[in-house]
């Protein structure tokens, strides 16, 4: 009997640890290029209306949700020299660069051509998932161990937001930084091409250097037999994801902890500008507001799940991100803060927005760490392995949970009167207070409704290990058996 992953308690090496998370500092500059500054490039510095720059986002992000199981079907069926699931990595890597470049390198063409825009962004956001479904589908093959799943999810988690992490620090403090103090940098279209083609360059470093990191110890994993390929079978592995229980609960809660993620990073730089009147100088000390939750959120999250579990830490951490979040426009609005656009005023905002952040951080990882349990519960009602299947359909749910914060963020940003060119300067105070009382509750309702849902689902450590010493009794008693097939 050959095993389809390394048994239970085995300790992955720190090095395949480090290039599997490598894999996903592509989907953090994606995700930051997309959330962050998208919108806010081509609204107020090239003059799309918000809603029709929401829409092509919302749109794209439906398509590219659309094409994730059947690509997660796909990774799992594949089967070449490279080992399987890696092909798609060194395939997608160069159009995926050139793609995420030309969407900052061409704002001629973009502005006229929405649909030359839409095409762009859907071709960035598909072959990122063609790099991102196989590499994170990886997790549940390369150990089953609860808490080794919980470490490469950590270290996913870890270089995705360092690698957003590095391009929102290089943005703020550099590429879209004025010369003009009496100028704000983020209106200007100077320097969003340097931020594209940095971005660009390191998705094809980080995504190749991921993909020959893992090499050696994927081509020895051993073999599994090939599967059917025909729609028939793709279409019944999908249908049999979507009604397993625990998945369900999960995707349904999930799906209010990122829109909680996506809406509030959405919003960041609109928020910072108009409601909060930040310059220059006192944003490019966001970054480290956001450096420090991020590594306060991967030394903490493995703790917590050691002590508290998955399912638990993420319920907590959603809803204490929540409140958090809540109190500095409540305190601003009920004139209980500094004086607005001063050192003092940013300060402790960025001290408010580094807790909640390091709260939402740590429920999303706790999120995605608990799709990997699924495998098991999957693989003892069905005896089949479909990873890719339930990764897939989870990034699904993610970006239809992007595309919802992105809808809401939109709609706040056309309620404001943002539709045009604006200055912070000439934005109505009763407006902005308007804004942050929307914002603020709007988090708290998402917050609630995600610890909610997250309480449906039912797998803990000690249901996960009594599958995986099943499944091991069950292979042991079959020693002529086959690994079992995806």
């Amino acid at each position: 009997m050959s095993s389809a992953t390394p048994p239970p308690g085995e300790r992955l090496p720190m090095n395949l640890k480090l290039a599997h998370g490598a894999g996903s500092i592509t989907l953090g500059i994606k995700e930051t290029g997309l959330t962050t500054f998208f919108m806010i490039y081509y609204n107020q510095v090239l003059g799309f209306d918000p809603r029709t720059v929401s829409m092509i986002l919302i749109i794209a992000m439906l398509i590219d949700a659309l094409a994730d199981p059947l690509i997660g079907r796909l990774s799992d069926a594949t089967r070449t020299r490279l080992g399987r699931r890696l092909p798609w990595l060194y395939g997608a890597a160069v159009p995926m660069a050139l793609a995420w470049a030309l969407l900052w390198m061409s704002p001629g063409l973009a502005s006229h051509s929405t649909l030359g825009l839409a095409l762009n962004v859907i071709a960035v956001r598909i072959l990122v998932s063609a790099c991102e479904i196989p590499s994170i589908s990886l997790v549940a093959e390369l150990t089953r161990d609860y808490d080794e799943r919980t470490a490469l999810m950590r270290y996913r988690f870890l270089f995705g937001w360092l690698g957003g992490l590095s391009a929102t620090a290089l943005a703020y403090g550099y590429f879209l930084k004025s010369d003009d103090p009496t100028r704000n940098g983020l209106l200007e279209p100077g320097g969003y091409w340097a931020f594209g083609l940095f971005g660009a360059v390191m998705i094809l470093l980080s995504t190749l250097g991921s993909a020959y990191g893992q090499q050696r110890r994927i081509l020895a994993l051993p073999p599994r037999p090939p599967v059917q390929r025909h729609g028939i079978a793709l279409l019944s592995d999908i249908l049999l994801a979507f009604r397993n229980p625990a998945f369900v609960a999960l995707t349904s809660g999930a799906l209010f902890v990122i829109t909680s993620y996506a809406t509030s990073i959405a919003a960041t730089n609109y928020l910072m500008l108009y409601v909060w009147r930040l310059t220059d100088e006192q944003l490019a000390w966001y970054p480290a507001g956001l450096a420090v939750a991020v590594f306060a959120a991967f030394v903490f999250v493995g703790i917590a799940h050691r002590r508290f579990g998955k399912r638990d830490t993420a319920i907590a951490a959603i809803l204490f991100s929540g409140a958090i979040g809540f109190l500095p426009y409540a305190a601003r609005n009920m004139g209980l803060w500094f004086d607005l656009g001063s050192w003092s005023s940013m300060l402790l905002l960025i001290g408010f927005m580094t807790v909640s952040l390091f709260g939402l951080i740590v429920a999303n990882i706790s999120a995605a760490s608990m799709v990997a349990e699924i495998v098991e519960a999957h693989e003892m009602e069905h005896g089949t392995r479909i990873e890719g299947v339930f990764f897939a359909g989870y990034l699904m749910v993610q970006k239809c949970a992007h595309a919802l914060g992105i809808f809401l963020v939109g709609q706040l940003i056309a309620f404001a009167g943002l539709g045009g060119r604006v200055r912070p300067e000439d934005f109505a105070p009763q407006t902005a207070t308007a804004m942050a009382w929307i914002f603020a509750v709007l988090m708290v309702c998402i917050a609630i409704a995600a610890a909610l849902l997250l309480r449906r689902y039912g797998i803990d450590r000690a249901s996960h290990e009594a599958r995986v010493a099943a499944l091991a009794s069950t292979a042991a008693a079959s020693p002529d058996s086959q690994s079992p097939q995806p």
